[in-house]
């Protein structure tokens, strides 16, 4: 018998409001995990990706 193979989705974000719905709603439902990795925006991307990703870390890239 095959092991299932896990597939993670890693969306890195920056003020991504207008376009982060319709790319994680391309993932969901398939991808086992979505985890979305924001550079602090100052838009609604974070609260968004709230919606639809199991983990969502605001992290400043350097």
């Amino acid at each position: 018998m095959m092991e299932k193979i896990q597939i993670s989705v890693v969306a890195l974000t920056k003020n991504e409001e207008k376009n982060i719905k319709e790319c994680l709603e391309s993932v969901y439902g398939w991808a086992d995990e979505i985890i979305v990795v924001d550079d602090e925006s100052t838009d609604r991307t974070v609260e968004i990706a709230k919606k639809y990703a199991d983990k969502v870390l605001i992290k400043r890239w350097i």
